[in-house]
């Protein structure tokens, strides 16, 4: 094989996985993060309610924006001055 980015890629990201895995905040985090993989695997149902709730947030957010956008033309305005002005910053 003569491209050797890959597999070297690989290895050193096994090799800095086990660095990582000595600090014991980082192996109890890693513990507490797949035993909470495997609860949502065991019960999808609250995966689903999870998201529908994310859903409904953003939903009410978008729904607020819409609101103000409608009733302050002069804010949105003004916002989408301030966007151009700081993008054009860069």
């Amino acid at each position: 094989m003569n491209n050797k980015l890959i597999p070297g890629m690989l290895i050193g990201a096994a090799v800095g996985a086990a660095i990582a895995m000595l600090d014991k905040n980082t192996r109890y985090s890693v513990k507490n993060q797949v035993s909470s993989a495997n609860e949502l695997r065991k019960n999808p149902s609250e995966v689903k309610d999870k998201f529908s709730g994310i859903k409904d947030e953003l939903m009410y957010w978008k729904d607020q924006i819409e609101e103000i956008r409608r009733n302050n033309p002069e804010l949105e305005k003004a916002l989408l001055e301030t966007k151009d002005m700081l993008q054009n910053k860069k």
